[in-house]
């Protein structure tokens, strides 16, 4: 690639992927060098990849980056927030009804609420919330990427989502 095309390479794809490592890391900073990061990978690798599959790669190692960095930030803590309490799935689904159930604003109020809120999550729940709701990914893709069981990432996904309730909630009074 000459350095015109490297440069609108990177300008098609920096904003896309400064908002998916932002929403996972919280931190501009780390979510711009996360961005610097993986375009040069990239583009060491350009050779060997198919033009239809650049985006989603791109994304998937941006995404790893990003949680490889929450990881790097915990030092020695564990990723995922242990269970505080001990819930089954239809308790926890039962209770993000009830936080979210008694919402009623305008869209765009909450939109931005919610923002405020995500950024305050703690980063497993940020990070898994991030996945599923902006990124698309599914609870198997998730775990996947991970590396912990599907079950886990489906109960620290309602529990992210009754927090932010929680969080959302608290704004609101």
């Amino acid at each position: 690639m000459t350095r015109i095309q490297i440069t609108e390479f990177y300008n098609k794809y920096k904003g896309h992927l400064y908002n998916t490592s932002l929403r996972i890391v919280g931190n501009r900073m780390d979510a711009q060098e996360i961005v610097q990061d993986t375009i040069l990978k990239y583009l060491r690798f350009e050779g060997d990849m198919v033009v239809q599959q650049q985006e989603a790669w791109l994304v998937k190692t941006c995404v790893r980056a990003s949680i490889d960095v929450v990881r790097r930030r915990k030092s020695g803590e564990a990723f995922l927030e242990g269970y505080k309490e001990n819930l089954t799935a239809q308790q926890l689904e039962q209770k993000s009804q009830q936080l979210w159930g008694g919402l009623s604003q305008s869209a765009s109020y909450m939109v931005g609420r919610i923002r405020a809120a995500m950024e305050k999550l703690p980063d497993g729940y940020r990070s898994i919330l991030s996945m599923v709701l902006f990124e698309g990914y599914d609870y198997q893709e998730v775990s996947e990427i991970l590396g912990v069981k599907e079950v886990t990432v489906r109960s620290q996904y309602l529990r992210g989502k009754i927090k932010l309730a929680e969080i959302v909630k608290g704004q609101l009074k």
